[in-house]
């Protein structure tokens, strides 16, 4: 009898923000919607996939997780919290991915932004010689940045020993064909446009849940960087000084820093402090309007929802998330208006946040394809 394979293993690598992880999940919930016979798995460190997944039938395996810091605008590896300094991971990683891909012999796997893998974990695996060695395709967003393993000659010979394809998830008609021609230059390879990645999409179409709004305004931030505590700061007083007339805000932060930030919301009865969680995507579906930093996955949340939204730009250095979002700005109008998380004022914040909760914008007039999962689903499925 024939040994059964795994059809397609999705790896997300992770670290800092959930982009990676949540394209790769929202991959998988299209694969198990429109092809339920596929056996899809996907493969990462990121401790808030099940979270991201919820109730979908997917399946997902957990790698030890990365943790990263920011320090002058770059990202640098720490100690992970299982204790292992970020060298060590990557080994021990990379002896895991191997392993899992020579037990579930994966006919496909689909790659997230870089075609080594974050601190190269998935080069033993592409160099493994067996019979059924499994097809690698390449998933990139829309605007990579200057990611240094992007762009490397290490990671151009990889795709081109190793890689049938390359999946791209973007929109021409927003972005234009630079990114485009970038990667098709970059890799000698002609990629396929798929168009925006939107996990909410593929929640919504799996609930159906009705649209009533009970709420003023959802935040959002994943993560605290070096500037995230003075702006937490600011933002919290302007809310202050908006009071509870416009309705309940409901704040989400990561599990690490829920202690010091509800101390700082004494005598602020109309907001809420809250782990992300399945209740996160009832409360952004349920707003007003969203405060959210300005990374792939969150605008795409919110843009797929239709909710007027005040986009917060941390001062990295790739500028990656500046110039997606002045691009998108220009293309989306009214839905998105954007701040930077170290220069804003508490003035500037409230008159933001008004501005947001009495925008009026048409959720249906979306000018943007943000039906890249299911049109990522279809080519993997086509390629097997």
């Amino acid at each position: 009898m024939e040994q059964v394979r795994l059809d397609i293993l999705l790896y997300g690598h992770d670290g800092r923000g959930l982009g990676h992880v949540s394209r790769s999940v929202a991959i998988g919930m299209a694969l198990r919607r429109i092809y339920p016979h596929l056996k899809v798995c996907v493969l990462t460190g990121c401790p808030q996939t099940q979270e991201l997944i919820g109730d979908i039938p997917l399946d997902w395996i957990k790698m030890p997780a990365y943790d990263t810091v920011v320090i002058d605008g770059k990202s640098a590896g720490i100690e992970g919290p299982g204790g292992f300094e970020d060298k060590e991971l990557g080994q021990l990683r990379a002896e895991q991915i191997r392993q899992l891909v020579s037990l579930y012999r994966p006919r496909l796997i689909l790659a997230d932004h870089t075609p080594q893998g974050k601190h190269r974990e998935l080069v033993p695996a592409l160099e493994l010689e067996t019979e059924d060695r499994p097809i690698w395709v390449l998933g990139m967003r829309g605007i990579v940045g200057s990611v240094a393993q992007v762009g490397s000659r290490v990671a151009v010979d990889l795709y081109q020993r190793y890689f049938s394809a390359l999946l791209w998830y973007g929109d021409a008609t927003v972005l234009g064909n630079d990114h485009l021609a970038v990667l098709a230059d970059r890799f000698a390879v002609e990629p396929v446009e798929c168009g925006y990645v939107s996990r909410l999409i593929e929640l919504v179409s799996a609930a159906h849940p009705s649209i009533i709004t009970r709420y003023g305004c959802t935040l959002s931030i994943p993560w605290f960087g070096e500037h995230t505590d003075r702006f937490f700061d600011r933002l919290i007083e302007a809310i202050g000084l908006m009071g509870p007339d416009f309705g309940r805000f409901r704040i989400f932060v990561g599990h690490d820093d829920i202690s010091s930030c509800r101390q700082k919301l004494e005598g602020l009865d109309f907001c809420s402090l809250e782990r992300f969680g399945p209740h996160y995507v009832e409360a952004l579906y349920s707003s007003r309007s969203a405060v959210v930093f300005g990374g792939y996955n969150s605008l795409v949340d919110v843009l797929s929802l239709g909710i007027p939204t005040l986009a917060v730009m941390r001062d990295m250095r790739d500028h990656e998330q500046q110039e997606h979002l002045e691009t998108l700005i220009r293309a989306v109008g009214n839905r998105l208006t954007a701040v930077l998380e170290n220069e804003c004022s508490v003035e500037q914040l409230y008159t933001l946040l008004v501005d947001r909760m009495k925008a009026d914008i048409d959720p249906f007039a979306l000018p943007v394809n943000l039906g890249g999962a299911e049109k990522a689903a279809r080519a993997l499925a086509a390629i097997l």
